[in-house]
């Protein structure tokens, strides 16, 4: 019996940091920036870090710190980058036993370039990642009290049949759905979200998610805060985190004071961090702030895991962090 059971994708991360990237004004960026290099220059770059990624990798980990006994399904290729993030996964106490092996497909693998402001640009190979195969899952073994779903690479029967089980065996679901699920659009995922207590996404992602160009928060939650059992948690960067329980809402600060060296899993590490603290204690705003900081700790490292808090956090370092009812 596990705590809780991640899926979704399993990469191998190459993170640049380089100072001659260009930094360009652009409206139509998420970030508000664009990076510039020069066609047939060579570039300089001041660092390179080799991580293993993915939602699912990146989310077991922060759950198996927490102390919580983790089990995770993803897929990755019989290669070199496939046996390094199960060996990592190993290293943190992750349960790997439920990961495939695609051996037609290489490993997912993705490179990062990040500009000085901790802004990123990333290339992505998906590979095994997106292949996960529904007919390989051990459901019999799938005994858990929490389902953790991330990127699932578009596959809709994959949700459906993890909403399917969750659902007959009493088990809670979070779910943090990646672009290629969100390109189905509203009329075919809100259904689904009915089917999740906690729903989690970035303000980009919302604004795609409901066809809006608005980035007020408020708005975007509008249709989506009573539709998840729990909760609905809007992500915003520097601008912090939303989270609204259909009666109550509330918003949590992102520390201004600490160095933004890559912003490469934070959304996983708060995600993760939110629903560990809702598996100790059901206190919304407690859990905003436990993900704040696991978030903080990610976006300070080169790499989206060695942040990742290595104990739960005390009720100082809760305390810390500002949580306000929000409307």
């Amino acid at each position: 019996m596990y705590d809780i059971i991640t899926i979704g994708s399993a990469t191998r991360d190459v993170f640049i940091r380089s100072s001659a990237m260009e930094i360009l004004d652009c409206d139509h960026s998420p970030s508000g920036e664009d990076a510039c290099f020069p066609l047939g220059s060579k570039i300089e770059v001041q660092d390179v870090v080799m991580e293993t990624g993915g939602g699912a990798t990146n989310a077991a980990v922060t759950f198996s710190r927490l102390g919580r006994k983790t089990g995770i399904i993803t897929a990755v290729g019989d290669d070199v980058n496939g046996r390094d993030i199960l060996a990592a996964l190993k290293d943190d106490g992750v349960s790997a036993s439920m990961v495939q092996t695609d051996k037609d497909s290489r490993t997912a693998f993705s490179v990062i370039i990040l500009s000085g402001s901790g802004e990123r640009t990333i290339l992505v190979y998906r590979g095994a990642s997106e292949k996960i195969r529904p007919e390989k899952i051990p459901w019999k073994d799938i005994k858990a009290k929490w389902l953790y779903i991330t990127s699932l690479g578009g596959k809709i029967e994959v949700l459906q049949k993890l909403l399917g089980h969750a659902d007959h065996h009493g088990i809670r679901v979070a779910w943090n759905p990646g672009s290629q699920e969100l390109k189905n659009g509203w009329d075919k995922l809100a259904m689904f979200i009915r089917q999740v207590d906690i729903f989690n996404l970035n303000l980009e992602e919302a604004m795609q998610l409901t066809d809006n160009r608005t980035r007020s928060v408020r708005r975007l939650f509008a249709p989506l805060r009573r539709l998840p059992r729990l909760a609905t948690v809007i992500t915003d960067g520097i601008n912090g985190a939303y989270a609204d329980d259909g009666r109550k809402a509330w918003h949590s600060g992102a520390p201004t004071d600490i160095p933004r060296i890559n912003t490469t899993g934070a959304g996983d590490a708060f995600g993760s961090g939110l629903v560990a603290s809702l598996m100790d204690k059901p206190d919304l705003p407690r859990a905003l702030a436990v993900g704040t900081l696991n978030a903080s700790g990610v976006v300070q490292q080169m790499g989206a895991k060695k942040g990742i808090l290595r104990k739960f956090p005390s009720a100082r370092d809760i305390a810390r962090v500002p949580v306000t009812l929000w409307r």
